[in-house]
């Protein structure tokens, strides 16, 4: 068997096992998206607690230098807080961020409620920007109110993009195998 045939051959098999994978991850995403999310929190937390482990010891290491930083050592505790605060309360970091984008975007809509009703003193066209202005006050909302929903729904749907990835591969790998026989 030539190097190259063995190389594709070896390549094809990674593939495959890569798209299975990718279809059961997706699966995973799609069936249990508020229990994947705490899994992917709590090893986020796990991952912060080694960079402090990491940084304090460098730290530590390096007390007899003379011009040693205090900065690794700080770095090394923020790690440590954000770790325990991460594994302690894993929902509450979910939560977090889509919190904070609905606020953005909850202002953004006050801000084009503000347009509209600008252009309505003008005697604009101003329906449509009263009307999206609404739409986007109410997302914003959304997400402030029902974060760890909306970010499950996102999971999901990621979680059904990475399942037609793997599918996808796997009917590429299929037809590609056929082609070549």
């Amino acid at each position: 068997m030539s190097n190259m045939k063995y190389r594709f051959e070896k390549f094809s098999r990674n593939n495959v096992l890569l798209s299975i994978l990718m279809v059961i991850l997706g699966l995973l995403l799609i069936l249990w998206p508020g229990k994947t999310l705490e899994v992917a929190a709590k090893l986020l937390g796990i991952a912060l607690l080694v960079g402090a482990a990491i940084s304090c010891f460098s730290w530590y290491r390096d007390r007899n230098l003379p011009n040693r930083s205090y900065t690794t050592l700080a770095i090394g505790m923020l790690c440590l807080v954000a770790g325990l605060v991460v594994l302690i309360a894993p929902r509450g970091v979910i939560t977090l961020l889509p919190k904070l984008i609905g606020v953005a975007i909850a202002v953004n809509g006050v801000m084009n409620l503000a347009q509209a009703m600008d252009m309505r003193k003008q005697g604009g066209s101003w329906l449509g920007s009263l009307i999206m202005a609404a739409l986007t006050i109410v997302a914003g909302l959304f997400l402030v109110f029902h974060s760890f929903g909306a970010m499950k729904a996102a999971v999901m749907v990621i979680g059904g993009v990475i399942v037609y990835n793997g599918i996808s591969n796997l009917l590429i790998e299929l037809k590609y195998r056929k082609a070549g026989q």
